[in-house]
């Protein structure tokens, strides 16, 4: 990275105090989990949560926020709407708040629309024509599944292709150019409003692309420290001149730190997680999505364990910053696998109660 003026300031950082960086960045230590927040300053505070699976993005919000429940989820996403899910990151579905849809979706949906552009283009689904037709058929401020966004763009002639993906593909591309967003969900399927409907309107301003970047950077690094340029790029989708373009742009207020014989940095003034941390994470967990590798989270020879294959991210069990092991739901209730024959009692006895957390939370 090119600097101007004055290099940050250089300190070496232990293993373990870059992982209590990270888990309190990530608001996973007691501290943060009960600093009076809600739903929405949970998930504006760590720059969103992956939420291909919604289930899994409300789990990730259990795990930053004390006493929250499956309801006070959906409650911020489908009627106080300070909340919404989104295609961001890497081109894919993340809780975010409100306010940052817009501005995110201009910056990143670009990243989404990149990819399988030659197949998708073979659908049909990214003309203007088939813009036009999504956008009138929620003119009323209604809501329609994909297929029915599908049914009312063929009626007006656009030729989508007979492929059974061609519906989600459409609302996919409507929502990555910012049209539509997700609204509540109707006979288990998701429904897709305007944006400018759906979103308060004080979300609304004027989009500059160099401003986004900074931004995303600085609160990228807030939210996943320590990190460098080449993580922001991995995490986010951009370009990696992007990438150091942000982090260049926080120059100032940037102290470069050195672990695991590498070089990144933090933001001045960040603070640390204190006594032992122990938390049930969910599936695609920004914990494990928020470096270009896990090296300092997860040991070479146990990766496995939680990324088995096939683009799999599993549920997993983190201790002060360290995973060491996975869960699933077996009949409703967390069921650990941990990588060592045995837990310390400390860490078994932290484990229980998180899975008695995980419960409270899905029935609540």
């Amino acid at each position: 990275m090119s600097w101007r003026g004055e290099r940050p300031l250089h300190v070496e950082l232990s293993d373990d105090d870059a992982r209590r960086l990270f888990v309190r960045a990530q608001r996973l230590d007691d501290a943060a989990r009960s600093d009076g927040a809600d739903v929405a300053g949970v998930v504006r505070a760590v720059v969103g949560l992956q939420a291909q699976d919604a289930g899994a993005g409300s789990l990730g919000v259990r795990a930053r926020l004390a006493g929250a429940t499956r309801s006070a989820v959906d409650r911020a996403r489908f009627e106080d709407r300070t909340i919404a899910r989104a295609w961001v990151m890497r081109g894919t579905l993340h809780f975010v708040a409100a306010e940052d849809v817009r501005w995110m979706v201009a910056l990143l949906g670009p990243v989404g629309l990149r990819r399988n552009a030659k197949r998708i283009a073979s659908m049909g689904v990214d003309s203007d024509e088939a813009m036009d037709a999504v956008r009138s058929a929620l003119a009323d401020g209604g809501s329609l599944t994909r297929q029915e966004l599908a049914e009312h763009a063929r009626r007006r002639g656009v030729r989508l292709a007979d492929d059974p993906q061609s519906a989600a593909h459409l609302a996919g591309r409507a929502a990555l150019k910012g049209h539509i967003c997700e609204a509540e969900p109707r006979g288990g399927k998701p429904t897709y409003v305007l944006t400018d409907h759906w979103l308060p309107a004080d979300a609304r301003r004027p989009f500059d692309r160099d401003a986004a970047v900074a931004e995303l950077a600085r609160r990228y690094l807030a939210a996943h420290p320590p990190a460098a340029p080449q993580d922001f790029a991995s995490w986010s989708g951009l370009p990696i001149a992007d990438a150091r373009a942000g982090f260049a742009a926080m120059q100032p207020d940037l102290e470069e730190v050195r672990f695991l014989d590498r070089t990144a940095y933090v933001l001045r003034g960040a603070g640390a997680a204190e006594g032992r941390v122990v938390r049930l994470l969910p599936a695609w967990d920004n914990f494990l999505l928020a470096h270009r590798d896990r090296a300092l989270t997860v040991r070479p020879e146990q990766e496995i364990g939680i990324m088995p294959g096939g683009g799999v991210l599993r549920p997993s069990v983190m201790v002060d910053g360290r995973i060491e092991g996975g869960w699933r739901l077996d009949r409703g209730k967390p069921a650990i696998e941990p990588f060592a024959a045995k837990l310390p009692r400390t860490v078994a006895k932290a484990v229980d109660a998180e899975a008695a957390d995980v419960v409270r939370f899905r029935s609540g």
